[in-house]
């Protein structure tokens, strides 16, 4: 049986088909690797036969009228070049292909037609073809040949505008090839009959009134100026004239240009598809046009003064078209995509244009919510500007100009939910903050709005706004350059500020400057200088320039009356504080001045106490009676004993960390540092009694002396508590203990129930339900329902006895809302009580850290072990075990209180480990550790000899934790030595269960004098029996051997 022969390719043809595939790559350095070995096929010196090239020809045009993967891509570079090569300019050798340029039209025409019945795909990919394979033509050139008849020209020319007019979502790109087309015969200078004959088709087929149609109309303007263009289209044969704005909005905006001016073949333009996610290139040629006709100063050239404006272009083409209230989703999207871009690019003197009402309205809406169409969109308008204002800081006044302006809103951020205008604001440097700061005042003081309520919402959103620039920047941080211009800023800002707090009635201000609004902008004051006070180089310049600006607008204007009402005396006291702080400013500003710090710290206290006396402040004038005391003592008279002094501003001090302001405690800590070294053992005693107070309503009126339900009226936004929610937690502290001990508590967990705790609460329930009950004459839930009640009647009350029963529940009610009361009050003292324990304890940490060496240091040791103990709050006790662990790092080798009398040291270090055997946490144990540790330290460095007696110390301590059952010291072990002898501990502290992350192992069923006699063997490898017990269990813990 004879076999079919099958037919071999020639390995020519295997290679033109390997090329042909790789022109459809879809990677594009593939696809350029094919048609250079394409070309170098057909290369003349190769001598290809006119066949051969024929047949590829034709196997390029099949090839583009393909929609596999990038093929049109590939076949059209491949096409372009091999028409370069073999027709082009720049051919001189080729051979003769028998085919002339109007038989090349002919077979494209003739290989991308379709007919019969086609699905539309295919149609699709034809018209594609038949537009790629146009494109060749032109971008190769062989159209434009020295001597080459217009005819074909103008062939190819009807084809795409057919093309266009046949399929209006073919008709971008047939505009994009023929404004390509302009640019090409513009660079390379050829004859204008080329684009005279383009305007002329462009007319005959009714395109001119299209987008398109008017780039490409001014194109021609622009590179040929000298070609005729067709009249009655456009007024003065300009698109761009200001006559034709409504019309040049509408051919934009894609609406029907339908009409039967001369010059339109049909008169009817099919429209194109609703949906584009780009941008038409018409908008940038229009756009980059009256850019042109700008000068840098944002006038228009006389020669062009009939063209639109740029400003009323954006006005009408894009605001009230793109953005009208009956525009489409999609046209909005392209108004964002186009302001984008403008964003981009336009000089800075017209970003101010791209803000118009419209627009922002829509973006502020898009914003606001996440499912919205364009909020992706939007988002990238907002990325525009931020990338902008990093290359360009000075286009920030615009950005902000334009977000908080007329057109957008005082509250953009919070309106958008987004962070845009605090952003900026930390974007620019300090210079442009200076620009950008009358922005603001402009707007404080005229808020857009008419009613005071929406008024005082936006100043004091504008206020939040530049705190926020102040609270963004750290001055260490700035370069020395612009450290001089921020703080030129800050006072600019801060003046501001005074000047609406304060001296309201001198601004020019629509509507006027409320009360709340003044307070607002005072609370602002001293935010601005929390942040400042303690950043500074010099903590009281900022106070200081506050007040003498408050100081310099009182006698500027000598009818201004001061924001507070005070009588002589207080104006008398007022008045001495001003001389005082001239005194110490000019004392403070001498460049030998002696006691520099201490000055600086009385500046910074006398700035801001006065300030609190025209914040209203009652206390404020009774502090600076105390301050002139203080003063007098420690600066006037420094040479006499400064004792009472000392103990003074200890007492000021205190009385400004009681109230719940931040401003107030970083100041405490800045003036406590220079006055450290004068505190004597009364003043260290009146903070120590502070942490011995009880936390509940004794300790606060103890402490306060004050009555029930006094407060102090401050400003939220200065306040700073600590939360009580998660704290009320039985002392559980945690430290940081040394990775290679782990403690051991063999005692039972106990916890003390407060006063009012849960059992409280339903004692007091309890007895609200039976009196609840009494008054009703009905019986509890919980008690027999069942029971019939013989007193009971079924007849309804009358009108008397309604009347008694209300004032019976009144009653009852009144007496319920009193138990709640003092619920609350119990509450708020803990509350109270807690803060100025920890304002405390910050206080002494400034103490330690500059009086370490001193030993009236060691007075806080105790107080601080009982505290850790004591206290019910769970941040307290983590503060003060912080602190004892900072006195202990700072006191190393020379930096020890080793002055303190020995007998002293030996007393306390008894204290310290008899306060170890009280039960506590593990971060007491920790704490006593510490103290006990650093005792022993010192009392060393003393003498040697000291060591004898703090042995005699520890033996006893260890004595008492062996035989004394009532001691409750932890057990510190080696974890290496607990690990290795023991398979239980092994297991606990190695593995996978708490104990192994948290060093702690709890005994609770274990007794404490077994135990004890297990880790005397674990160190000594002996133990003695006390009693007749069996000491078997000793030996249950333990490995074999």
């Amino acid at each position: 049986m004879s076999k079919k022969r099958r037919r071999e390719q020639s390995s020519g043809d295997t290679q033109l088909v390997e090329i042909y595939e790789d022109l459809a790559n879809e990677n594009e350095e593939v696809r350029l690797k094919a048609a250079q070995s394409l070309l170098s096929r057909f290369s003349p010196e190769n001598c290809p036969a006119n066949v051969e090239v024929l047949k590829t020809l034709k196997r390029l045009i099949r090839g583009l009228c393909s929609g596999r993967k990038a093929a049109r891509l590939g076949f059209s570079v491949a096409l372009t070049e091999l028409l370069v090569q073999l027709l082009g300019p720049v051919e001189k050798d080729a051979p003769s292909l028998g085919l002339s340029l109007a038989e090349l039209i002919d077979l494209l025409k003739e290989q991308t037609t379709i007919g019969g019945n086609v699905s539309g795909q295919e149609e699709r990919d034809h018209n594609f073809g038949r537009l790629f394979g146009l494109e060749a033509l032109i971008k190769s050139g062989i159209l434009f040949k020295f001597g080459t008849s217009t005819d074909h020209w103008d062939t190819v020319l009807n084809l795409i505008f057919e093309l266009a007019k046949k399929k209006p979502w073919l008709r971008e790109e047939c505009g994009w090839i023929v404004y390509g087309a302009i640019q090409t015969l513009h660079a390379q200078k050829l004859n204008p009959r080329y684009v005279q004959t383009i305007i002329d088709r462009l007319n005959s087929h009714g395109l001119s009134k299209t987008s398109e149609g008017i780039a490409i109309w001014i194109a021609i303007q622009s590179c040929f100026p000298t070609v005729e263009l067709p009249p009655g289209i456009w007024q003065r044969e300009d698109p761009l004239c200001v006559k034709e704005k409504s019309s040049l909005a509408k051919v934009l905006k894609e609406a029907s240009t339908a009409s039967n001016n001369k010059g339109d073949a049909d008169g009817n333009i099919p429209q194109k598809g609703s949906w584009n996610f780009k941008v038409h290139f018409a908008w940038p040629v229009v756009l980059s046009a009256l850019l042109k006709d700008h000068c840098k100063s944002g006038q228009v050239h006389k020669t062009i003064s009939k063209r639109l404006d740029f400003k009323d272009f954006w006005s009408e083409a894009v605001d009230n078209s793109l953005f009208a209230a009956s525009s489409s989703e999609v046209r909005k999207y392209w108004g964002l995509l186009l302001f984008e871009q403008m964003f981009r690019d336009v000089p800075e003197h017209l970003l101010p244009v791209l803000f118009s009402k419209n627009l922002m309205r829509c973006l502020v809406n898009h914003l606001a919510f996440p499912d919205r169409y364009l909020h992706r969109v939007a988002l990238k308008v907002l990325k525009s500007i931020h990338a902008r204002v990093d290359i360009e800081p000075k286009a920030s006044t615009a950005a902000l100009g334009g977000l908080l302006g007329p057109n957008g809103h005082v509250n953009f951020d919070h309106v958008t939910k987004t962070k845009t205008v605090e952003k900026l604001l930390s974007q620019v440097d300090v210079h442009t903050l200076r620009i950008v700061l009358p922005l603001f005042e402009h707007l404080i003081l005229k808020p857009q709005v008419q009613d005071e309520i929406g008024a005082a919402s936006r100043r004091q959103m504008l206020a939040d706004q530049l705190l926020s620039a102040i609270r963004s920047r750290q001055i260490d941080s700035l370069p020395k350059k612009a450290v001089s211009e921020y703080h030129a800023f800050i006072k600019q800002l801060l003046t501001l500020f005074v000047d609406v707090a304060y001296f309201s009635t001198r601004l020019a201000v629509e509507p006027p400057i409320t009360k709340p609004s003044q307070d607002v902008f005072r609370s602002r004051i001293s935010s601005c200088l929390t942040h400042l006070v303690g950043k500074a180089e010099d903590p009281a310049q900022f106070p200081y320039y506050v007040i003498m600006t408050i100081c310099k607008r009182e006698h500027e204007d000598s009818s201004s009356q001061p924001f507070f009402d005070a009588d002589n005396n207080v104006r008398r006291t007022v008045a001495r504080a001003w001389k005082t702080l001239d005194k110490l400013h000019a004392k403070a500003e001498k460049p030998q001045a002696s006691s520099m710090g201490l000055l600086r710290a009385f500046e910074l206290l006398y700035s801001l106490i006065i300030l609190q006396t025209y914040n209203g402040d009652s206390d404020a004038v009774s502090i600076l009676d105390e301050l002139k005391s203080c003063y007098d003592s420690l600066v006037k008279h420094r040479d006499q004993d400064s004792q009472e002094g000392s103990e003074i501003m200890v007492e000021i001090l205190l009385s400004l960390v009681s109230k719940p302001s931040l401003l107030f405690r970083r100041l405490a800590q800045q003036v406590f540092g220079a006055f450290a070294p004068s505190v004597n053992a009364s003043g260290l005693q009146s903070m120590i009694a502070v942490l011995e107070t009880k936390e509940n309503v004794s300790g606060q009126e103890e402490m306060f002396e004050q009555e029930h339900g006094e407060q102090d009226d401050e400003e939220t936004s200065d306040v700073e508590e600590i939360d009580l929610a998660d704290n009320d937690s039985d002392n559980a502290s945690t430290h940081d203990a040394d990775s290679s001990n782990s403690a051991i508590d063999s005692s039972d967990e106990q916890e003390d129930e407060e006063n009012g705790g849960p059992a409280g609460d339903d004692d007091e329930l309890a007895a609200f339900d039976a009196k609840l009950a009494l008054a009703l004459g009905t019986r509890r839930a919980d008690e027999d329902l069942a029971a019939e009640d013989d007193e009971s009647s079924d007849e309804d009350m009358d009108d008397d006895q309604m009347e008694a029963l209300d004032e019976h529940l009144e009653k009852v009610f009144r007496e319920r809302k009193k138990i709640t009361n003092k619920k609350k009050e119990k509450k708020d003292a803990k509350e109270t009580v807690v803060n100025f324990k920890s304002r405390v304890l910050e206080l002494l940490d400034v103490y330690l850290k500059y009086q370490h060496t001193q030993s009236l240091s060691l007075d806080v040791v105790m107080p601080l072990l009982q505290l850790i103990r004591t206290t019910s709050n769970k941040q307290v006790a983590e503060k003060a075990t912080a602190l004892i662990r900072e006195y202990f790092r700072l006191c190393k080798g020379k930096s020890l209180p080793v002055d303190a009398e020995r007998e002293t040291l030996l007393e306390l270090l008894n204290l310290v480990h008899s306060e170890a055997g009280k039960e506590g946490s593990n971060a007491h144990a920790y704490a006593c550790s510490q103290a006990s540790l650093l005792l022993a330290k010192v009392l060393a460095a003393q003498n040697k000899d000291n060591l004898r007696a703090v042995i005699a110390v520890y033996a006893s301590t260890q004595e008492r934790l062996l035989l004394d059952s009532r001691c409750k010291e932890l057990w510190a072990i080696q974890k290496d030595l607990l690990t290795t002898h023991s398979l239980f501990f092994h297991c606990a502290l190695l593995g996978d269960f708490r104990e192994a992350h948290t060093n702690v192992a709890t005994l609770a069923d274990d007794d404490p004098d077994l135990f004890g006699l297990f880790i005397r063997w674990l160190y000594t490898r002996k133990y003695q029996c006390l009693d007749d017990r069996n000491f078997a269990s000793v030996h249950e813990g333990l490995d074999p051997g």
